[in-house]
């Protein structure tokens, strides 16, 4: 670590608890609100450390609550905390993200050691399967009251203008992006490229059906995972359904953070402490287009590489958690790594098999390298968690043994910032020759190629969207006989305000 003082062994900060809950349903079954899974989820982790829960309780300072998106609540911490019989807490609700569970349990780390708060517990949970049932059903769930919570961020404040002119305004817009650009920039086939991620998925999911917290809790094999068939159509290219996140679960998490001394003091067992070391973090621009290009992360890289070294680490650790909402992102970070192709990238299950409670698969990561950990399959675990759209980035270790030096939680904004790439000008009209740089293409549900949307180059280096009209370029788009990153075309302006491109 990049501290040279040490601290005390009482000092050290720790997780003495984690607790899950993953509630499924039967048919005609509307579930519990996320409110009240979170506290469940709470209770669990308490019931995890083997203290007395009212001792817990009362030493318990924060509650902070990883951002919850289905139902809207005005204080889901506060109110937390309230049917948790903890009062007098800071609470707190994160900003949207999957990199904010890592981020608020390092944070929560720095806090006990520096004395700032006692006891934090961090927690998260979505009950996005019981909309979906409350939905199919006509029925309005018996929930806590639709409250004026925290404003949301609206599509606008995410994407640029051209962007949402096209469609792109999803993960499962974005994603795609990424995974044709690297795809090309790596030399990979088509065909490659999805065995690559039917193998990733396979791992993931092997890891889910172990998992007894997962949604689907089954093994899937490589073929399974790339290849459509019935049950994987195709969803945007290069995506089958096996590849893509579920957030359509009711699911909830929560880990309790403290000092050394002061577990030792509640009476919680050593073999229940797991060490949190120096966690790291770092964004890239928000709005995509204002991104030098499609084939790294570049922020991702540098918050991995230098969470080894602040955690004075030569070598990965023995576990990891890479975060696994689409293929591009555990196959960059594996990469920034330097990992084999045949690593064990989840303790978890990944967010496809394990399930994604939106911003709070971290959470569940969190508790599984814990038990990790404890049962003795590896001395240290490293998690990384990415928010948004390849966007928001962090990742801390956490340790078997006692970490002598003092949490950091450290941002390299300004160093990204400053070593950012060139961004080309993005032009909103133009007719003229372009290169593909990437695209998205979307299937319907019968399989078929339906529309896309692209980002090309100008012979002047400067961006811009299009369309396809074209079914010979749709379907070389789709083909995998040929790569189609680089390929020249042709875009001109339609009378609806779209450009469109025109393979040649």
């Amino acid at each position: 670590m990049s501290s040279s003082a040490n601290i005390s062994k009482g000092q050290q900060a720790v997780i003495i608890g984690v607790g899950e809950i993953t509630e499924k349903l039967e048919n005609g079954q509307i579930g519990r609100e996320p409110m009240r899974l979170i506290v469940s989820a709470c209770e669990n982790a308490m019931a995890d450390t083997g203290a007395n829960s009212e001792a817990l309780k009362a030493a318990i300072s924060a509650v902070y609550v990883i951002n919850q998106m289905g139902w809207p609540y005005a204080d889901l911490a506060g109110l937390t905390a309230e049917n948790l019989g903890i009062s007098d807490a800071l609470c707190e609700e994160s900003p949207v993200g999957g990199n904010m569970p890592t981020l608020y349990l390092t944070d929560a780390a720095r806090q006990v050691q520096s004395g700032e708060q006692a006891m934090v517990i961090v927690a998260g949970g979505e009950a996005t399967a019981s909309l979906v049932a409350a939905g199919k059903l006509q029925q309005r769930p018996d929930w806590t009251s639709p409250q004026a919570g925290k404003p949301r961020p609206s599509k606008a404040d995410f994407f640029h203008p051209e962007a949402l002119k096209y469609g792109l305004n999803m993960p499962i817009d974005v994603y795609p992006l990424y995974d044709n650009a690297i795809r090309a920039e790596w030399g990979q086939s088509f065909a490659q490229a999805q065995q690559e991620s039917g193998d990733i998925g396979a791992g993931m999911a092997a890891a889910a059906a172990a998992n007894p917290n997962s949604w689907l809790g089954k093994a899937f094999s490589s073929e399974e995972i790339s290849k459509p068939s019935e049950k994987n159509r195709l969803v945007v290219h290069p995506y089958t359904k096996w590849m893509i996140a579920n957030p359509l679960v009711n699911q909830a998490s929560a880990c309790i953070v403290t000092t050394y001394e002061k577990a030792i003091a509640l009476g919680v067992a050593e073999d229940k402490l797991v060490y949190i070391g120096s966690g790291v973090g770092g964004a890239e621009p928000r709005d995509i287009l204002s991104r030098s290009g499609y084939t790294e992360a570049h922020a991702m890289s540098s918050v991995l590489k230098k969470t080894l070294e602040v955690n004075d680490m030569s070598e990965v650790p023995e576990l990891v958690e890479l975060y696994s909402c689409f293929p591009c992102v555990p196959k960059l970070a594996r990469r920034a790594l330097g990992l084999s192709e045949t690593a064990v990238l989840s303790v978890t299950g990944g967010l496809t098999f394990f399930g994604a409670a939106v911003n709070n698969y971290m959470g569940h990561a969190i508790a599984a390298m814990v038990h990790a950990i404890r049962a003795g399959k590896g001395e240290n675990g490293l998690l990384y968690g990415n928010g948004e759209f390849v966007t928001k980035h962090h990742a801390v270790v956490l340790y078997r043994q006692p970490v002598s030096k003092p949490v950091e939680n450290l941002n390299l904004q300004d160093d990204l910032d400053a070593s950012y790439g060139q961004v080309p000008e993005v032009l909103s009209t133009y007719s003229g020759p372009s290169v593909l740089e990437t695209y998205s293409l979307w299937y319907s549900r019968d399989g078929q190629p339906e529309r896309a949307a692209l980002i090309c180059r100008t012979p002047e280096n400067k961006r811009h969207l299009a369309a396809v009209n074209d079914a010979a370029t749709l379907q070389a788009l789709i083909s995998g006989e040929k790569e189609v990153i680089g390929a020249s075309g042709v875009a001109s302006a339609g009378d609806d305000g779209l450009n469109y491109w025109l393979a040649v």
